[in-house]
């Protein structure tokens, strides 16, 4: 498959066209896997559809669609293969929410029980039905 969609500068577009090395984990026509050079853990591992969409919100549902079947399958070898306890699957959206390559990816990161490489911290303030019902206004579809 020839790219359509790809931007010059982009890391991940050189990972794709085999400008840059990288140790790939999956391929096909459509998207790609690799290892995560800064891994959180062992087998942290990156995937990106081949066209280059910056986020969630430019790449179109056919393509997610693709790419999130690759990501369970991917997911679920990693998990058997490297024996761990779970996994996150992290995608982010915009340096705000800390995504550094403006390249639609997602993460898999392989965890174990307490390992403390990786924590979300949820907030545990109950809102009130006040403010539940403020914002559904404000978002609702």
């Amino acid at each position: 498959m020839k790219l359509i969609l790809k931007d010059l500068n982009c890391i991940f577009c050189k990972i794709v066209e085999k400008k840059i090395p990288s140790k790939i984990v999956f391929e096909d026509d459509f998207n790609l896997a690799f290892l995560d050079i800064f891994p959180i853990s062992k087998g942290h591992t990156i995937v990106i559809p081949k066209n280059h969409y910056e986020n969630l919100e430019g790449i179109p549902d056919n393509e997610l669609i693709k790419l999130f079947k690759e990501v369970k399958k991917i997911a679920t070898n990693i998990h058997k293969k490297l024996e761990i306890d779970g996994y996150n699957i992290l995608q982010n959206n915009f340096l705000a929410a800390g995504q550094v390559i403006n390249h639609f990816h997602v993460h898999i990161i392989p965890r174990s029980e307490n390992d403390a490489r990786f924590t979300m911290k949820i907030p545990r303030n109950q809102s009130s039905d006040k403010e539940l019902e403020n914002i559904l206004k404000i978002i609702k579809i």
